[in-house]
């Protein structure tokens, strides 16, 4: 094993990268079907990580930018200036990363352009303390999904909002290039930001916190799972007491609910955003649809997994080895699968001997992803792509006055 990283695993939380290897496989649950299905068709694997494992991987990116910028003793002065520039220069980065892969096509919804408006979006309350930031992050659970709601109705055919938000496409190149640009990295694409920031700040509060407290880690997996099982219990309760799923049968538009069912549709998840024909879609907490109680519920579970992995971190760190390389090779693995995706829809290795590569895509993308991360931390250390953005943000930020 290479010196620097026995050096950097010395001083690093495992469980935070276990905690985000397990959110980067089951984003290949959900994008290459990886696991089983019954009669239906349908997987009960996917509805279990459905929007909790893109939840997950938002808050820990606030958990990563607390601990770049000090974790429980934050930096100061030019020190967090240089953290803060880091954390920008990031995400200018993964924005062209992003837009690129979702010019390919696949039909996956690539998260790393969001990622990079959730990294700018953050960089403003780095340095402010963890219980005003985690404050924000409650406050914003219970408005954004409400305010994104009537913006988007504002937006709809013959809405007031509806030509601005035409002029701003017309204008924005990333919209040309990929149809995803900034009115939909902030309110109606897939992650919208008015929905995904409260993941993000929730991270960067947890992330203030002395994460290798026992105390701390029983505390985290203590109030996340609270807070799922008092957000997934309301909304049960609710769509029963007011007999929600009446009117949403009645209201479903199977195009804008981006799915045949309304079943379906609560099960399996939503495109990102409810349809604006009835408030009453604010009371689900169905995935990937930026409800109050999907925030709440997803960010809960994603707050107790990183408890949880913290807990256990220390005593499986080889067992568990594999699932935190994948973590710590998050970007890489992420690109790559989705990378492999895109030749398989191109058919580029029929025919070749690789097309068992393609003809397996679940397990190809499941275990190539286990064994190549693996075998570059043992070997090399930081990913092909982690290194050369460690690099280049570092070098950047230390540059700017």
């Amino acid at each position: 094993m290479p010196r620097g990283l026995r050096t950097a695993d010395a001083s690093r939380l495992v469980g935070i990268d276990m905690a985000r290897g397990l959110a980067i496989l089951g984003m290949f649950v959900v994008h290459v079907g990886v696991g089983w299905t019954d009669d239906a068709g349908a997987s009960t694997l996917t509805e279990l990580v459905a929007g909790r494992s893109a939840a997950t991987f938002a808050l820990l990116a606030g958990v990563s930018i607390a601990l770049l910028s000090g974790g429980p003793t934050p930096k100061s002065g030019h020190d967090m200036g240089v953290a803060l520039w880091r954390v920008v220069i990031r995400g200018l980065i993964m924005l062209p990363i992003g837009t690129l892969l979702t010019m390919t096509g696949v039909p996956v919804s690539v998260i790393l352009a969001y990622y990079a408006v959730f990294f700018v979006l953050c960089a403003p309350l780095m340095d402010e303390r963890w219980k005003i930031v985690a404050g924000t992050a409650a406050f914003l659970a219970v408005t954004g999904p409400v305010v994104s709601f009537y913006l988007r109705r504002l937006m709809e055919p013959d809405g007031p909002l509806e030509g601005p938000v035409q002029t701003i496409n017309s204008y924005d190149p990333l919209v040309a290039w990929a149809d995803d640009g900034v009115v939909n990295f902030l309110i109606t694409g897939s992650y919208p930001a008015i929905t995904w920031m409260p993941f993000v700040l929730a991270g960067l509060a947890i992330g203030r916190l002395n994460l290798r407290s026992p105390k701390v880690q029983l505390a985290l997996v203590g109030v996340g799972a609270s807070l799922a099982a008092a957000a997934y219990t309301a909304s049960w309760a609710l769509m029963r007491l007011l007999e929600v799923r009446s009117r949403l049968e009645a209201s479903f538009d199977a195009e804008s609910a981006g799915t045949d069912t309304l079943g379906a549709a609560l099960r399996e998840g939503l495109p990102g955003t409810v349809p604006v024909n009835d408030w009453a879609w604010l009371l689900t907490a169905a995935p990937h649809s930026g409800t109050p109680f999907e925030v709440f519920g997803a960010g809960g579970v994603a707050i107790a997994v990183l408890g949880l992995f913290l807990l256990v971190g220390r005593y499986l760190r080889w067992v568990l080895f594999p699932l935190a390389a994948v973590g710590a090779l998050a970007l890489t693995t992420y690109v790559g699968h989705v990378l492999l995706i895109w030749v398989d829809e191109l058919g580029l290795l029929e025919g070749t001997p690789l097309q068992p590569v393609t003809d397996a895509l679940d397990w190809s993308v499941l275990l190539g992803a286990l064994v190549f991360a693996t075998l570059w931390r043992v070997l090399v250390g930081r990913g092909p792509l982690e290194g050369p953005l460690h690099v280049v943000s570092m070098w950047v930020a230390r540059r700017i006055p």
